[in-house]
């Protein structure tokens, strides 16, 4: 932990994909330094039972079982939230799925999937969000978003994935020169590999394209990376911390590589 100081002491933070992984990981970051978090996710008994552990650490959880791909549960959801807290103080936008296809092999149906969680419920929440703190004068109001290191670099086999978390960076920009007049810091953070979940289905389905065992793969990707091992989902969470605080007022509009040094732009 950077600091035993309570960041966001009495603060409302809103994660999205917080079931598990970096959500997860996020949100028990923000408990940990004093805030109330609204949980979404589309899996309701494993975000229930991320709430559970965070109303443990002494501060209130909100778990919502949220389509974020739908504007109508969104726009529900968060007339719920605003009934039990008014103002929304943080966004971390940390849903998002993954495909392993080759793009001549990709169906129209797969790509929407993918860029309607990775980047469409971008635009959605962080919308709905921005017209909340806007209307309830939030002071230094956070919109943060995972984007990835392939947004900058296009990979292999991951081309919905790569398109998509590109155009995360670029709603970053905008919504950064867009809300600055109202205090509200946009930023997005690219992680390179990191030990989720997600990263282990990788390895399973993007191996074989490339002729590896999930095994092979896994040794090949992160011999790769210059400090020699993935990022653990923690260390993800402390950076997005930083970016929600106080700290970080005069950061906005930008995409923050965080991978090891696997890529450095």
């Amino acid at each position: 932990m950077l600091s035993v100081e309570k960041w966001l002491e009495g603060k409302i933070c809103m994660v999205t994909g917080a079931a598990r992984g970096m959500g997860k990981a996020l949100a028990m970051k923000y408990a940990e330094h004093g805030a109330n978090v609204v949980l979404m996710d589309v899996n309701k008994e494993s975000v229930e039972a991320a709430a559970k552990e965070i109303e443990a650490l002494g501060v209130q959880a909100l778990p919502l079982k949220v389509d974020v791909t739908s504007s109508l549960e969104i726009n529900h959801a968060l007339d719920e939230v605003e009934s039990r807290f008014t103002a929304i103080d943080v966004l971390a936008n940390c849903a998002g799925i993954s495909t392993s296809s080759l793009i001549l092999d990709v169906e129209e149906e797969e790509w929407d999937r993918v860029f309607n969680v990775n980047l469409k419920s971008v635009y959605l929440l962080s919308r709905r969000v921005a017209k909340n703190m806007i209307n309830n004068n939030v002071k230094n109001g956070k919109i943060i978003t995972i984007s990835s290191q392939a947004s900058k670099i296009g990979e292999l086999g991951n081309g919905p994935y790569s398109a998509s978390k590109a155009g995360v960076n670029s709603l970053t920009q905008v919504l950064g020169l867009e809300l600055a007049e109202y205090g509200i810091a946009v930023n997005a953070v690219c992680p390179g590999y990191v030990n989720t979940e997600m990263i282990q289905q990788v390895f399973q389905k993007r191996g074989p394209i490339e002729g590896m065992t999930p095994k092979e793969y896994e040794e090949t990707l992160t011999s790769q990376v210059p400090m020699k091992r993935m990022a653990e989902p923690e260390e993800i969470a402390e950076f997005m911390l930083f970016l929600s605080s106080e700290k970080a007022n005069y950061i906005t509009g930008v995409s923050l590589t965080i991978a090891g040094g696997k890529t450095i732009i």
